[in-house]
């Protein structure tokens, strides 16, 4: 059996945090945008080295271990695994 008030207060959490994290992640990108904006006005050659640096970026393994760890959570509430 479900406890709802628990069940609540944990999707109440995970919302604010959601909301929390939103917010941050909305600024970060403005602060970036107004940044990558401010860098092209400086220097021409900014696109290219841009996309080379974007190549040469890869994922690291902690982010793709993250990110298999929230699949397999996901994977298992959506099954009903996990109640």
């Amino acid at each position: 059996m479900i406890n709802e008030p628990a069940l609540r207060d944990a999707l109440l959490a995970l919302a604010e945090q959601n909301k929390t994290q939103y917010v941050m992640l909305s600024a970060v990108l403005d602060e970036v945008a107004a940044l990558r904006e401010a860098v092209r006005g400086l220097d021409p050659t900014f696109a290219d080295v841009l996309e080379q640096k974007r190549k040469e970026t890869s994922t690291s393994q902690e982010q793709i271990a993250v990110i298999r760890l929230l699949n397999e959570t996901i994977r298992r509430l959506k099954g009903g695994e996990v109640c």
